[in-house]
Formats: C-alpha cells, sequence, structure tokens
C-alpha cells in the first residue's frame, strides 16, 4: 500500500477528536460535563437494573431533569438517596430516571409511546428546539443493557436488546446511543485510489454544504445495518441494488463521544461498509449521482485532496472519522507516518459508558 508523507498526517487524532469530543472517562458512565460540569443523571429501563450497576440506557441533563420534574408524571420513577424538603416537595437530587413498573409491563410499545408523548408535548410547547426542531418522524431504536430486569417479561427487540423506539430529533435529549451505517465508496488501489465524496445539500439542517462519505444514514427503528446500507446507496447515491449487494463490504464498526455545541450528548455507534467500484472499462461501472435533495453533488477525489480536505475542516465531524479509519485500514496511515496511531484507532472505538446493540 502507499503511504502518505508524515506532514499530512500528523494531525490526524485532530481530526477524529472533532467528533470525538467527550474526554476519556474512567468511571462506568459520564457523571458530569467535562467543562461546565453540569451532572448528568442514568436513565434506567427499571430501578433494579440501576440498583444492579447495569450500563444506563441514557443520561440525563439536568434541564430535561428539571422537565421531567415539573411533568410529575406517574409512568417515570426519579430514584433519590434523600428525603422531601420541608415542603413536602422533592430537590433536584435525583439519583436515576426510570420507568415505572406499569409502563415496563406494556413493553416496548408503552415504553416508546411514553417518551414520544412527552417529546412531542415539549416539541408543541416550544422547548429544546436546538433539538426538537430538527423533528423528522424518523424514529430510532433505543437499547438497554442485555441483563435488564425488563427483558425477564418482554420479548428482546431489534439487534437482541431494542427496548423501544424514540423520534430520532429527540434521543440527543435523553443521551441516548444512537448508530447509522456509513460507506466508503472508491475506484482503483493504492496510489491511484480515487474516493467519491458527496457534498451535503446547503438546505440540510445540520452540516449544510459539508463534505460526506460516499453513502451514509441513521438506522431506522426496526431495520438491519445492511438492509439500511443499500436503502441510503439507492436513495442518496443512486447505486444499483444488485450491484451493491455483490461488491459491500463490511469491514466493522467505530464508536465515538459527540458533545453537541448546545452541551447534548450523542455517544455514536457507526457500521462501516466499503464499496469497492468496477474498472471503468467494465460493463458493470457506474458513477454515484444524486437521486434525492440530501446531496448536492458528487467528485472523485484522490487519496492526496482527501487529506487536504480532512485538514482543512471539510467534512462534516464524523464523516471525518470514518474516513481516518478507511485510510488505515488501506494502508495509508501507518506507525511510521502518524506518531498518534494507536490514540487514534482508541478514540473510534472507545467505550460509551451507555447501552449498546448486542446480536
Amino acid at each position: 500500500m502507499t503511504s502518505l508523507p508524515e506532514s499530512q498526517t500528523s494531525t490526524l487524532l485532530d481530526i477524529v477528536a472533532i467528533a470525538d469530543n467527550f474526554p476519556p472517562f474512567s468511571s462506568p458512565y459520564p457523571t458530569h460535563h467535562p467543562i461546565t460540569l453540569e451532572p448528568y443523571v442514568p436513565f434506567h429501563l427499571t430501578q433494579e437494573d440501576y440498583q444492579n450497576h447495569l450500563s444506563p440506557v441514557g443520561l440525563v441533563r439536568s434541564p430535561v431533569l428539571d422537565e421531567l420534574l415539573n411533568l410529575n408524571c406517574p409512568d417515570f420513577l426519579l430514584i433519590r438517596s434523600s428525603s422531601p424538603g420541608e415542603d413536602g416537595r422533592w430537590k433536584n437530587d435525583v439519583d436515576c430516571v426510570c420507568f415505572s413498573s406499569e409502563v415496563v409491563q406494556g413493553g416496548h410499545e408503552e415504553m416508546g409511546r411514553v417518551m414520544q408523548s412527552i417529546t412531542e408535548r415539549w416539541r408543541d410547547e416550544g422547548k429544546f428546539m436546538s433539538r426538537l426542531e430538527g423533528w423528522r418522524n424518523e424514529k430510532y431504536m433505543v437499547y438497554a443493557d442485555p441483563r435488564s430486569s425488563a427483558f425477564k417479561t418482554i420479548p428482546i427487540g431489534t439487534m437482541s436488546n431494542g427496548a423501544f423506539p424514540l423520534e430520532r430529533a429527540a434521543c440527543a435529549l435523553f443521551g441516548f446511543m444512537t448508530n447509522g451505517v456509513h460507506m466508503t465508496a472508491y475506484e482503483g488501489e493504492g496510489s491511484s485510489m480515487k474516493i467519491w465524496v458527496p457534498r451535503r445539500s446547503s438546505t440540510k439542517p445540520t452540516w449544510p454544504s459539508k463534505l460526506d462519505n460516499s453513502v451514509a444514514g441513521g438506522i431506522p427503528a426496526g431495520m438491519d445495518p445492511l438492509t439500511c446500507m443499500i436503502k441510503e446507496c439507492a436513495e442518496e447515491a443512486s447505486l444499483p441494488e444488485d450491484l451493491v449487494r455483490k461488491r459491500i463490504r463490511n469491514v466493522g464498526s467505530v464508536s465515538y463521544f459527540y458533545i453537541t455545541p448546545d452541551g447534548f450528548l450523542q455517544p455514536e455507534i457507526e457500521y462501516t461498509y466499503d464499496l469497492s467500484l468496477p474498472p471503468r472499462d467494465s460493463v458493470e461501472y457506474v458513477e454515484p449521482h444524486p437521486c434525492d435533495d440530501e446531496v448536492e453533488s458528487f467528485a472523485l477525489m484522490s487519496i492526496p485532496e482527501v487529506l487536504d480536505a480532512l485538514h482543512d475542516k471539510e467534512f462534516k465531524p464524523n464523516c471525518g472519522l470514518i474516513l481516518v479509519d478507511f485510510l488505515i485500514r488501506h494502508g495509508f496511515v501507518t506507525p511510521e507516518n502518524e506518531p498518534n496511531l494507536h490514540l487514534t484507532g482508541v478514540r473510534m472505538h472507545r467505550r460509551l459508558g451507555v447501552a449498546v446493540p448486542s446480536t
């Protein structure tokens, strides 16, 4: 494989750290914001899960916890280690948020209904609009620790330990792990390799006009990663299903922990794929081109051009991380030209501290 000059790879860790911007933590899960020290409260399905020290489903910020307290909703249990104040009202000293036993007994549908109901209410009331104004009417699956006591009474869900679906725009309110698929489509090998890079539409609600991975998307609740990848290939890049199924290759996954500019938590796992396109003189050859309004255009970029765009911060942050992973796997980044290679790999495959899919 062709290696890149050291000068071009010396800041790849910095590129990864744009997406993985939550510092490593030694506790089982993050307990507070690394700068503001705002505390996080773990969200579990049941009180028993909290008492058994299982991985939480998510992490609740103080503003969201305040709204849950204001709701005074019987669907939730707010576990406290202390007693009420003199006025009989609980103070904001919650140790854990979980569902009531009645909600858990209602299964996936009831837990999902409760969560969807309160987030729709907040949206309609104009709360947390930095998150909820991007409402998409598309649901992600929220996962729980496979050992959760809730799974003793309800059947396990998608990806073995799916707990309930929730509108994707609302997931960050509770620090729920989200996941998606990212694919790098390329032509050639070694020094002649080039990557198909799309530019996001200027009308996209997130990261408009930034460069992206060849094809990428969130995984809707109830859909497996490969099915989602094939769907996105058709919708975003006009790539025919038969060619994708024939040539696509799963190459693993990456994990990273992102803090949004408005302070919400987005621990994420992305399933990664490579697609080596047929030679240009082949009857199978096809070029990606936009099919919907999410992609403005595609460009075929050499590896040095991709590196320049990465250093210039032209890529959407997590897409930059995916491309760093691609460059390492294909031998362009080595211990000889990247002194931070090991730490870069660690930051792309990190422990998240919350429940993740279990297959």
